[in-house]
């Protein structure tokens, strides 16, 4: 199947421009965690036929996945929602659901900024801080249902299989693990029912679209900073461009636009060049504030 164009399966179709509104990826391990959130940003089902349940609202831009419980779930979903619809480098990717706790603080919600996963060691610092909408803790991922908090933290079995993939896929910043805290040392977790759990979490909504809110400003300072526009893209296709002089000619690129807004880069007068004879005109530029378009 060619993700590049038009994505088909069980009679839904998700074509390039609706993928390119993605900007929220919601990875949530449980459905009753997830019905909250699946009503709050309207989205509905795009397939039950797939590895795992895909919601979308292709409006407003939010994509949610049930992963199931533990972190190689959760890693796994969030990889095949970054596959299956594309998903561009720019959007957010959130974890959120419910957590133990050391203290008795039911119902609390808590940004988690630094993660760390019992089974490998690994330790993870996701997401830019939202200190002022929410308390922050730090979160161990754990293998099964913590009975002993003995340790000062948020205790969950996703987190860290989500910040260990995710991460790869947007800037750590636009990474977040969000939790409600479920059980403690006197909330037992086995007491919890399905109804009980998405309660829980929709509790939390006014603080979950207050957080959206501040998320989506962020990814689209992100969308802005790694677009790439057309002429530029024409060159990278025209030319060939190692990885590195890639990158060089693109941040060189910006810097030459901002400053030069109403020049522009033609193909047919540079498709003889280097790569590095086309970055060291923008370079001279940029230096001389020249208008020459001489390459040396």
């Amino acid at each position: 199947m060619n993700y590049c164009n038009t994505v088909t399966m069980g009679g839904n179709e998700i074509d390039s421009l609706i993928r390119n509104r993605i900007e929220f990826c919601w990875v949530v391990a449980l459905r009753a965690e997830a019905v909250p959130i699946i009503e709050a940003f309207n989205m509905k089902i795009f397939s039950n036929d797939l590895l795992y349940p895909i919601y979308l609202n292709q409006d407003n831009g939010h994509a949610l996945i049930i992963s199931g419980v533990g972190a190689i779930k959760s890693g796994a979903a969030a990889t095949f929602l970054k596959v299956y619809l594309s998903i561009q480098n720019y959007a957010a990717w959130i974890n959120i659901g419910i957590a133990g706790y050391f203290e008795d603080a039911k119902g609390e919600l808590y940004q988690a900024i630094k993660v760390s996963y019992q089974d490998t060691g690994n330790t993870f610092f996701p997401g830019m801080r939202f200190s002022r909408i929410l308390k922050s803790e730090v979160l161990r991922t754990v293998g099964k249902p913590q009975k002993d908090f003995s340790e000062p933290a948020l205790y969950d079995m996703e987190a860290a299989g989500f910040c260990e993939i995710s991460t790869s896929f947007s800037c750590n910043e636009l990474t977040y693990v969000f939790k409600v805290v479920s059980d403690g040392p006197n909330h037992s977790s086995n007491l919890l029912t399905k109804k009980s759990v998405s309660n829980l979490i929709e509790n939390q909504l006014p603080k979950i679209f207050e957080i959206s809110d501040a998320i989506e400003k962020l990814v689209v300072v992100e969308k802005k900073r790694i677009h790439i526009p057309i002429e530029a893209q024409e060159i990278l296709k025209t030319i060939h461009f190692s990885v590195t002089n890639r990158n060089v000619f693109i941040n060189t690129y910006r810097r030459w636009k901002a400053k030069f807004p109403d020049k522009h880069l033609a193909v047919s007068e540079f498709a003889m060049y280097s790569p590095k004879q086309i970055i060291n005109h923008m370079e001279k530029q940029l230096s001389s504030e020249t208008d020459s378009w001489v390459i040396q």
